[in-house]
């Protein structure tokens, strides 16, 4: 059960790192917008670009945490690992935007196998 859980977690967390790239790419390119905007308007930008920007960071920190806790998965025979899994992925789904949020439900459904699913063998 264990090993499940560490596959679904390394799948879920591989394709949040690519969201989060995804975020940032997008964060860059709206801040650029905004940039062009304002000096052709004269108007202060919003600032929505450098938000999305940090929330692409989140993500990507979030999606590493979570690599490196589903890979302890695999010889995980306490509950630590699934539970850090879990909180990360949480945390990552809410700071890290949208499409990090989609990804990062793998996490969350292989952390809680991973929490049913310890001390079993």
């Amino acid at each position: 059960m264990m090993k499940a859980a560490g596959i679904i977690g390394l799948i879920g967390a591989i394709l949040g790192f690519f969201a989060a790239i995804f975020t940032l790419m997008a964060g860059g390119f709206v801040s650029g917008l905004e940039n062009v905007s304002s000096e052709l308007t004269g108007e202060a930008s919003s600032g929505a670009g450098d938000m999305i920007v940090g929330m692409g960071f989140l993500g990507i920190l979030g999606s590493f945490i979570a690599i490196v806790t589903s890979a302890m998965l695999f010889s995980a025979q306490k509950k630590t690992a699934p539970i850090i899994l879990l909180v990360s992925s949480i945390i990552a789904a809410i700071a890290g935007g949208t499409f990090v949020a989609v990804c990062m439900v793998l996490c969350i459904i292989a952390g809680i196998i991973g929490i049913m699913g310890a001390g079993k063998s």
